[in-house]
């Protein structure tokens, strides 16, 4: 077992354990004693690991918490979302994507972009996405509650620039119109503008009667009519964002 693996398994034990002897962690993982020892000496040289008891013990320090401070409920959902997108490939051959809000921006937690055949653009995961301009941006925001959603209009004003009001009045307007459709048929869709000649499909991901972001399809407008699309998309979406919502709630 490779050092960086042997000093994981450690890591678990000890928190595992609890306070526990060098003895202690050698029963636990199988781990050599003099390995432990070493191992424990440089977990205790950086500060996540403490002595005990006189030394003989060690237990973790609040240092570990660190270590997942850049851990986010997003990247929780992330993980249960790929599984999803993968099994509806299966149903739906184009590219599908899942993003939450971060900030005045839709964010790609998941995506089957790198192993679909029909990529139309360039989204990848941690990519930013518009929420005005956007069917799953629209989406989510057709779902959320309304006091976040003048909040994310107001921010968003506030960064549109100077000279840009009216300019930004009429994407808002257009987007209200498009965010009370979503709200009416429980999907958004967006045809044309970005990437051209394509269609989007999205639908939000609820948790515990919150949404908490959106789940989407892109394909070539020429490919198949809205209208087909619609009735043969929505459905195994909503099927799907419901599977994530209930791997979320687990």
């Amino acid at each position: 077992m490779a050092i960086d693996g042997r000093l994981l398994t450690v890591i678990r034990a000890i928190n595992e354990l609890g306070i526990c002897t060098v003895v202690d962690l050698h029963r636990a993982t199988g781990i050599s004693r003099p390995a432990v020892h070493r191992i424990v000496d440089s977990l205790c040289a950086f500060g996540y690991v403490e002595r005990v008891n006189g030394h003989s013990s060690v237990r973790l320090t609040s240092e570990i918490l660190a270590l997942s401070s850049g851990y986010k409920p997003e990247n929780r959902m992330a993980e249960r979302a790929m599984p999803v997108l993968e099994e509806l490939q299966t149903r739906i051959r184009w590219p599908h994507t899942f993003a939450t809000p971060e900030g005045d921006m839709m964010v790609i937690q998941a995506t089957t972009r790198q192993h679909n055949p029909f990529v139309f653009d360039r989204g990848r995961t941690g990519m930013k996405l518009p929420f005005l301009t956007t069917a799953i941006g629209c989406v989510y925001l057709s779902h959320c509650s309304e006091e976040e959603r003048e909040a994310i209009f107001t921010r968003l004003k506030a960064h549109s620039g100077d000279g840009m009001d009216d300019m930004f009045d009429e994407v808002l307007a257009n987007a209200r119109h498009r965010i009370a459709n979503a709200a009416e048929k429980g999907f958004a869709l967006r045809a044309g503008g970005e990437p051209e000649r394509t269609t989007t499909l999205a639908v939000p991901v609820i948790v515990y009667s919150t949404a908490v972001g959106a789940l989407c399809t892109t394909f070539p407008t020429s490919a198949i009519a809205v209208d087909e699309a619609c009735s043969k998309y929505i459905p195994e979406l909503r099927r799907a964002a419901t599977d994530l919502a209930k791997l979320c709630e687990s």
